[in-house]
């Protein structure tokens, strides 16, 4: 299989940048399915948006990867991600977020950024659409 040419707007210095992104975001991701409270979908969604600027090849392989592939398919198609993964998302969003404010952060200015940062991304989660089970 050949392998096309990446995004053409990418600067060429930038490729090997957003490939290797590309693969610590699909390890992040791999990891994410054994542990609980880091995130599966968001980082092979950015995977995804690197390899798009930097290897067909991986965009390809992550595209149609049997466990992976329709969760990002489904977002780029503007499907949205599945009621569970919201659920998940925002759970485990919602622990981290009130374990870091509540008991890591030291000061009244970074709680509130970050209870800042916390609202956006709840924000984020939800207004995404949701993905049919059928679909």
């Amino acid at each position: 299989m050949q392998e096309a040419v990446p995004h053409p707007r990418i600067r060429p210095w930038l490729r090997p940048l957003f490939f290797a992104l590309g693969m610590v975001f699909v390890g992040i991701g791999i990891v994410g399915v054994f542990l609980p409270l880091i995130p599966t979908t968001e980082p092979l969604l950015l995977a995804a948006f690197f390899f798009a600027r930097s290897s067909q090849r991986m965009h390809h392989w992550l595209l149609n990867h049997p466990r992976f592939g329709r969760f990002i398919r489904d977002f780029q198609a503007g499907r949205g991600i599945p009621m569970r993964t919201k659920v998940i998302a925002v759970v485990a969003m919602s622990a981290t977020f009130t374990y870091t404010i509540g008991w890591v952060l030291p000061n009244l200015a970074w709680r509130v950024v970050t209870g800042v940062v916390w609202v956006w991304g709840l924000w984020y989660v939800l207004h995404l659409p949701t993905a049919n089970r059928g679909d």
